[in-house]
């Protein structure tokens, strides 16, 4: 199945003319997944003639504009190209006070119901053939980051099968449910011939300072996805704000054995002063090698 990540917006908290506002938009087969919706989002999605009437929920990571402010324009959007279905959004502790709020202003007729899921660290919301889970960030306010995690799945590894004459019995269904069977006057047990396909995971902080919860949540991930606001200079900087440098997501991302780093929610500083954001990235590599400074409109497909 596809597994897409596409950055709509990289920014921190003001847009420049090359990053819009935090939102990162996974496709996983006919999903469409949002993860944070800031100003500008829904132009970012037609920019890309990504399939917005298809996003069936919206994780908000924190309640600062420039992580949830595009959500209002989304809904009415929506609402105008007649979607019927329900959209979910989810966020940490005052969602559903703040949603209501936001989608209150201004007239316009709701088509669709919004329904708002409050989560917390250890809450698992199921979606079929892979679950999102919410964990707990630093960042000031009641905030979290979010897991992607496929469901891991069970498939006959067919040169085990050939010997024993399965390769095209019913008989291997019974084995992926945990059967044993006789076939051909032979005893063949599931661990014979079924093997377990790890499911992918993917990360994704939403801003945060550095912490130990996100290496244990970020543990063996096929990408993080991670707040990297200032540069590795900027450590002190960093801590107050309640951001993450650069070379603590390499720290995370190498205690954490992930495979690929993306680094995200870009301070202006970087754009609009004489500082090079390309030093974010120089930063982070001296660390953990697989890593990719994030800018708009960057697709990755997750293997």
């Amino acid at each position: 199945m596809t597994l897409k990540i596409v950055f709509l917006g990289t920014s921190s908290g003001v847009p420049t003319k090359d990053r819009n506002l935090p939102s990162v938009f996974l496709m996983y087969n006919k999903d469409r997944l949002l993860f944070d919706c800031g100003e500008g989002t829904q132009r970012q999605l037609m920019s890309l003639k990504l399939k917005f009437m298809k996003i069936d929920r919206i994780f908000i990571s924190h309640w600062h504009a420039d992580h949830f402010a595009g959500l209002l324009g989304l809904v009415q959007t929506m609402c105008l190209e007649g979607r019927k279905e329900k959209l979910y959004v989810y966020g940490p502790k005052d969602s559903r006070r703040f949603v209501e709020q936001l989608l209150d202003v201004g007239y316009y007729y709701r088509g669709f119901e919004v329904v708002v899921g409050e989560v917390t660290e250890g809450d698992r919301i199921d979606c079929g053939d892979y679950e999102i889970m919410p964990f707990k960030v630093e960042h000031g306010i009641p905030a979290l980051g979010y897991v992607f995690q496929e469901k891991d799945k069970l498939s006959a590894n067919m040169e085990k099968a050939a010997k024993f004459d399965l390769t095209t019995s019913p008989l291997i269904g019974k084995l992926k449910s945990g059967e044993t069977v006789t076939y051909k006057g032979k005893t063949v047990k599931p661990e014979d011939v079924i093997e377990v396909k790890k499911g992918r995971k993917v990360i994704y902080t939403g801003d945060t300072k550095y912490t130990e919860n996100i290496v244990k949540h970020s543990k063996d991930a096929d990408a993080l996805i991670i707040d990297s606001t200032f540069a590795g200079d900027f450590v002190e900087k960093a801590g107050s704000y309640k951001h993450s440098t650069s070379k603590q997501a390499a720290e995370i991302a190498k205690k954490a054995k992930v495979k690929k780093l993306f680094l995200t929610h870009i301070s202006r500083r970087y754009q609009e002063n004489d500082l090079s954001e390309e030093k974010l990235e120089e930063d982070a590599r001296k660390i953990f090698k697989n890593v990719t400074l994030a800018r708009d409109f960057l697709e990755y497909d997750v293997k």
